[in-house]
């Protein structure tokens, strides 16, 4: 089911996209720094600048996501520490002291 909803989801940002592009085909002018300048599609800039947002978020998170496995895997040998450590005191005979 939840793999139906974001099919759909993305099928509509798809649409709005494409409405987006077909609609804005006209050419811009884009000046940077240093006397570079472009001149070409909306579209293209656009698609070009959100890419950049993209990979400028991945990498923003991308220090925290290494940090938590990294976490992750110190916790998995932990836990498989402690397991092993129930299971030998288990295996110990009971003596009563009374």
């Amino acid at each position: 089911m939840k793999k139906l909803i974001y099919s759909i989801i993305a099928i509509v940002v798809l649409f709005f996209g494409f409405t987006v592009a077909f609609q804005n085909r006209h050419a811009v002018d884009v000046n940077y720094y240093f006397g570079f300048h472009w001149h070409g599609p909306l579209v293209w800039i656009m698609l070009l600048l959100f890419a950049a947002g993209a990979l400028i978020g991945f990498l923003a998170s991308l220090r925290i996501v290494i940090r938590m496995q990294r976490r992750l895997v110190r916790t998995r040998k932990e836990l498989r520490r402690k397991e092993q450590e129930v299971t030998n005191l288990r295996a110990l005979p009971i003596k009563d002291v009374l």
